[in-house]
């Protein structure tokens, strides 16, 4: 993976030098973590955090920018007691940028987490940690990082285990919404001690469910979930012979990994991996929601500002009262009838010709990247987005000429293994979005769909359209849930073209009880596309799919398409190549299909 990664950056490395120094103008400041505050935020004297050289910048923007300004961040760990967030006043100009850049070869990492130390020695082989601030109505998170891995909560049946999930017998929820209930069967559940912490997380089609407990069955398997519950659609709700899991017992801490953080005693406890030295380990458990921001109004968005060569990392995301009843790409249905997405560690809003270059985004509680509200004309390039419990890169806004987000570019990024809790996630979701190019991404190791386009289940107009989804690498997607594929669109979008993207591996969860998985899956008023030079093979279900809509609504031009389909689907070209268990498809057309840039023809020859 790391050498995938390098493939990406390394065509970075150099234009991002190039473009540092060319933006280095009329002012510069620095941040060293042995700085001070109080210092002038020089070399020799650097400030000791981003805010501090943030206001020092808004001084210079206050008094009239003359010049580029750039502020660079020396290596280590920043760990920040509230949200990095630029407003109007750090703007840049239409002349001059903002750039916050790595100062040297070490990444400057922005954590929006605590280290945890002073571990003790416990009863066999589990350590502890006190922590004094945790409380019902103070901190209380939901994931653990230990020596830059997630850690697994502890749960039951064990993630390691062959069967990692329980069969659902039953699922109900009563029309009232008063009740709601699954069953796993007798034998599996414990007599589990605080259990108003424990959790049942269900994998429903498409997305999954998040619930706290109200009361257990053993004898029986019945598992009553705690109100208030939510009205949300029947087609993907928790059904039977879908998997599920518990989590948030101290029972359940019976492997190495596992970790039990006990809200009463204020108490966490954590099984060490082997050759693990909790002396020297470096534990982190997140606190803020959101890590870095860009805060614009319609009436003054925030513009020209950079980020380069840094680390953003370590969210929370709190579970509602009503727990996360999943719909789709980490949306949720709220208890008050509404629809949101999972909170993003990083958060854009009315920004405009801002750039995020060749930075880490990780190990965060809910999405990676977000693109909101009024966000025009922004880059969203050579990142590498990984161990996000939600979606990796998000870009969309309401349904709102004025406000949709508008020629925003996601381009040669590295977005795997996200999705780590909330298994319904994208790695790339642009939704009501106009004008949104995504192109020669590497996408793979996902629960659910790799690119996601459109918000909107109809061929009626909406904002979304002209989306171009060209050149993109997406394997190994759809391990978990189902219904979804390496590509997968939503709506009417005229002008939209998907073009010379390979897409392979596309995977079916033994877990999975309901639709297919499929290399492109056109759901419901997909249409007005452009769809040429696709190379797709190895996918659990057909290569392309339609569901609500017809494959003579898209221009279809020169697509390889590996694997069984039907007689009537006209549009698709088939090989006799083996797609799946056998020899890989014939390179020479993958190559004719126009993948580039060169990165991408070396990692598609790597599988061979």
């Amino acid at each position: 993976m790391r050498t995938r990664y390098a493939l990406v950056i390394g065509l970075y490395a150099g234009c991002c030098a190039v473009a540092v120094s060319a933006e280095i103008g009329m002012a510069r400041f620095y941040v060293a973590q042995d700085g001070r505050n109080s210092n002038p935020g020089t070399a020799e004297k650097p400030f000791a955090t981003p805010a501090r050289a943030r206001d020092a910048v808004r001084d210079e923007i206050a008094s009239g920018l003359k010049g580029n300004v750039t502020v660079f961040l020396r290596g280590g760990t920043y760990f920040l007691d509230d949200p990095v967030v630029f407003g109007p006043e750090d703007s840049g100009t239409d002349d001059y940028a903002i750039t916050y850049a790595a100062w040297d070869t070490r990444p400057p990492v922005l954590s929006g987490g605590r280290p945890i130390h002073d571990w003790k020695r416990g009863t066999g082989k589990l350590w502890s940690a006190s922590l004094p601030e945790v409380g019902d109505e103070k901190w209380y998170f939901r994931e653990l990082f230990v020596n830059g891995r997630r850690a697994v909560r502890a749960r039951t049946p064990n993630r390691s285990a062959e069967e990692y999930c329980w069969r659902l017998t039953a699922a109900e929820i009563s029309r009232d919404l008063q009740t709601h209930t699954v069953t796993v069967g007798p034998g599996k559940i414990g007599k589990w001690s605080r259990l108003e912490d424990v959790e049942v997380i269900a994998l429903k089609n498409w997305a999954t469910l998040h619930k706290k407990i109200q009361e257990v069955n053993p004898a029986t398997g019945l598992v009553v979930l705690r109100p208030p519950h939510v009205k949300y659609f029947g087609g993907n709700r928790p059904r039977k012979g879908g998997g599920c899991f518990f989590e948030n017992a101290p029972e359940m801490l019976d492997e190495p990994g596992e970790w039990y953080l006990d809200r009463r005693t204020r108490v966490l406890t954590y099984w060490p991996l082997d050759g693990e030295d909790m002396t020297k380990a470096e534990v982190i458990a997140p606190i803020l929601t959101h890590v870095l921001e860009i805060a614009g109004t319609a009436d003054r968005p925030v513009r020209n500002l950079h980020f380069r060569g840094l680390s953003v990392m370590h969210s929370h995301v709190p579970l509602p009262a009503e727990g996360h009843h999943g719909r789709q790409a980490a949306f949720r249905y709220g208890g008050d009838g509404t629809m949101g997405s999972l909170p993003c560690a990083i958060r854009w809003v009315h920004a405009r010709h801002c750039r995020l270059i060749a930075n880490r985004v990780a190990h965060v509680g809910g999405g990676g990247v977000d693109l909101r509200e009024g966000c025009r004309h922004n880059r969203i390039e050579g990142n590498e987005v990984f161990d996000a419990a939600g979606n990796g890169i998000n870009v969309g806004g309401p349904n709102d000429e004025e406000l949709v987000p508008s020629g925003n570019r996601i381009a040669n990024n590295y977005v795997h293994h996200c999705g780590a809790v909330y298994y319904g996630s994208c790695a790339i979701w642009a939704g009501l979005a106009r004008k949104t190019e995504i192109t020669h991404n590497l996408v793979c190791e996902h629960p659910y769909t790799g690119i996601s386009i459109g918000w909107n289940w109809s061929p009626s107009p909406s904002v979304a359209r002209e989306f171009t989804v060209t050149h993109n690498h997406v394997h190994d997607v759809m391990k978990e849930v189902c219904d979804g594929g390496a590509i997968y669109s939503l709506g009417y979008q005229p002008g939209t073209v998907l073009r010379a993207n390979h897409l392979h591996d596309v995977h079916r969860s033994r877990y999975a009880v309901a639709a297919p998985n499929n290399g492109i899956f056109f759901d419901e008023g997909s249409k007005g596309y452009l769809v040429e030079d696709n190379v797709i093979y190895g996918t659990a279900g057909r290569p392309v799919r339609h569901n609500r809509n017809k494959p003579e609504w898209h221009t279809w031009k020169n697509n390889l398409l590996v694997g069984e389909m039907k007689s009537s689907e006209k549009h698709v070209q088939q090989t006799d190549a083996v797609p799946a268990g056998g020899r890989p498809v014939d390179l020479t057309r993958v190559k004719k299909a126009g993948l580039e840039p060169e990165w991408q023809k070396r990692l598609i020859e790597s599988r061979r």
